[in-house]
């Protein structure tokens, strides 16, 4: 690595270059080395670097003139870690409360393993949560789609590798399923005392999935739970 210390003054400098110790970084000339840089003109700096391993690496060279101190940071930038999220994720029109799930294909093109943190909210889940990623390495992410309500979610995939976040924007709408009964209106016809009638309606599924069902007195959670409140 070579620096120059230029001088802008009208009248030559007197420079003096030094490095406090370090394994990694070395003046090629000797410490605390005195320089005349005439007007106009420039002087090298040799600085022998020498890694141990693929990391970032700081330093910093001082010169010093008889005006002023000047403070030169060093930095060498170890390898990175690339990870490639898309910017965006549509899961498109999903029935409500079942799990849809997308694959995504994951690869590292950094020089360095990815040491991994996959987030997201709810209706939205993510499989793995952690792990690590080798350098030219690829994974599966597996997010999903559990929507409760209709209507349209949003959120984020957030991964963090310790050197950046990189965030994926989350979309997807909700929709009934077409699943109905056969008739609105049920008349048993009458039953004597002691007795048993019955009378028969069906459940129909027009959809595409399988539809789980459980016959509640409230038309809704929310007025099932008021109600439990109201009792207790």
């Amino acid at each position: 690595m070579v620096l120059s210390i230029m001088n802008k003054d009208k009248f030559p400098q007197v420079v003096k270059v030094s490095m406090e110790s370090s394994p990694y970084f070395q003046l090629t000339c000797s410490n605390d080395a005195y320089r005349v840089v005439l007007p106009g003109a420039s002087a090298p700096v040799r600085i022998r670097f020498t890694p141990e391993e693929n990391k970032d690496y700081s330093h910093q060279l001082v010169c010093m003139t008889e005006s002023e101190r000047i403070v030169v940071p060093i930095r060498a930038i170890g390898g990175r870690t690339i990870l490639t999220f898309p910017d965006q994720l549509d899961f498109s029109a999903c029935p409500v409360k079942y799990s849809t799930q997308k694959t995504l294909l994951v690869r590292n093109v950094g020089n360095r393993a990815a040491h991994y943190q996959l987030s997201t909210q709810s209706p939205f889940s993510v499989v793995p949560t952690t792990g690590t990623l080798g350098a030219g390495d690829s994974m599966r992410v597996t997010v999903g789609f559990h929507p409760l309500t209709t209507g349209d979610h949003s959120g984020w995939l957030c991964c963090n590798t310790g050197e950046e976040t990189i965030h994926t924007e989350l979309h997807g709408e909700a929709g009934a399923v077409r699943v109905g009964l056969s008739t609105n209106f049920v008349e048993v016809e009458t039953t004597f005392i002691t007795m048993s009638n019955h009378a028969t309606m069906f459940i129909k599924n027009r959809s595409n999935v399988t539809a789980h069902f459980q016959w509640k007195a409230f038309p809704t959670e929310e007025e099932e739970n008021k109600e439990k409140r109201r009792l207790v």
